[in-house]
């Protein structure tokens, strides 16, 4: 499953620890189930994009999530893609946060 990934709390203290100076894929999850897959784009980094979510900077519906993956690649547009191709074979949906949640 591609969503076999280290998962960690989705709390402020631990977002403290995310990658702050390189950039990414992430993952958020409520419970178990995935329901948004993001990348950082430009010159953001992981925990700058994790923060806007845990804020609800990026909209409501991810502050809902209990945990978060990660992802270095320099192909952050590509790799995003294929996650969620993934995803949608799995599911027969995108994740349900990822409308309105740029």
């Amino acid at each position: 499953m591609p969503f076999a990934m280290k998962r960690y709390p989705f709390t402020r203290p631990v977002l403290d620890y995310a990658p702050y100076d390189i950039g990414g894929v992430y993952v958020l999850w409520e419970g178990d189930e995935v329901i948004y897959i993001g990348r950082t784009g430009g010159s953001r980094n992981i925990r700058s994009c994790l923060l806007e979510h845990l804020e609800g900077t990026r909209g409501g519906c991810t502050t809902r999530a209990t945990h978060y993956s990660w992802e270095i690649t320099l192909w952050d547009s590509a790799r995003e893609t294929e996650l969620l191709a993934l995803f949608a074979k799995e599911n027969s949906r995108d994740p349900r946060c990822q409308q309105g949640a740029g």
